[in-house]
């Protein structure tokens, strides 16, 4: 397995944030930058970061300020939002990877994808792999989830997070413990029947004027989110065509993939050459 090194991160704002670097044995080829879904620990990526640091990249995870490895403390207070994480932190990741002179790639799990388009610097980005990619929007919830989620929104949230300081999903077993301003943000979007195209200002133009590829894995068997709420998101992209991909767990020899199957080990076979494979290509073509 390639080594992972611990490395202190800084965002543009000064805050101290934990991040790991798995080095290649040689020169790396290119670097990659892993943006975590909601309330997902950086270690969740660590197999899939080894394998492609195996493949001769760079590759960096991180925390979000408030969740994991940067999380100081008590969550109690915490103040941070969906664009602190975005124009903050996943910025700051990118501009680091970014030093290195060579090309920097994204690999976007869920909002870690979602958010991609509206980073600060992304006229560094040399392409993005969106894993598990799709709006949150309340119609493109799976059924069983749709029903669910309104309660969530109305109810446990508002009363929730000011009781506690935060979210704490932990303790319920919904989602994972998330800051007050990033919990409302996301709930703003997800209220919002394009998700943050609509729910978040300049979104949608973002999309449109993004000029980097993008490769799309979804997964046929996603507990979450529904391939329509995917294709509305990777519709907005209209400078490159998407290499969009829906992936039926059956036809690749697993049983299920759902929404966080792609990086757990098992994924190695089958799953994870298509990421390398594109990445491979992309160089070649540069």
């Amino acid at each position: 397995m390639a080594a992972a090194e611990r490395v202190a991160l800084t965002a543009h704002d000064g805050h101290a944030l934990a991040g790991y670097r798995f080095a290649p044995s040689g020169a790396p080829r290119a670097s990659v930058v892993f943006g975590p879904a909601m309330a997902v620990p950086q270690a969740f990526y660590a197999p899939f970061a080894a394998f492609l640091a195996a493949q001769g990249y760079a590759v960096w995870t991180f925390d979000y300020r408030g969740t994991g490895e940067s999380l100081k403390g008590s969550m109690r207070g915490v103040k941070a939002d969906l664009s602190d994480w975005l124009k903050l932190d996943y910025d700051a990741v990118l501009h680091a990877a970014g030093s290195e002179g060579i090309p920097v790639y994204l690999v976007g799990h869920s909002l870690g994808g979602q958010v991609a388009p509206l980073l600060p610097s992304r006229d560094k980005v040399a392409g993005l792999i969106n894993i598990a990619v799709g709006s949150g929007s309340l119609r493109h919830n799976v059924p069983s989830l749709r029903r669910k989620a309104p309660l969530m929104w109305h109810v446990m949230a508002p009363i929730l997070c000011p009781l506690f300081g935060y979210f704490p999903g932990a303790k319920i077993g919904v989602i994972g413990d998330l800051p007050t301003g990033a919990m409302f943000q996301w709930r703003r979007w997800c209220l919002t029947p394009d998700y943050l195209l609509t729910g978040e200002p300049g979104a949608r133009e973002a999309y449109a004027s993004a000029d980097y590829p993008v490769l799309a894995l979804t997964f046929a068997d996603d507990e979450l989110l529904l391939e329509e709420g995917s294709r509305m998101l990777h519709d907005a992209y209209l400078k490159e065509e998407v290499d969009y991909r829906v992936i039926v767990a059956a036809e690749h020899g697993h049983k299920r993939i759902g929404h966080f199957g792609f990086f757990k080990p098992q994924s190695q076979p089958t799953l994870w050459p298509m990421v390398s494979g594109w990445l491979d290509s992309q160089l070649q073509m540069r």
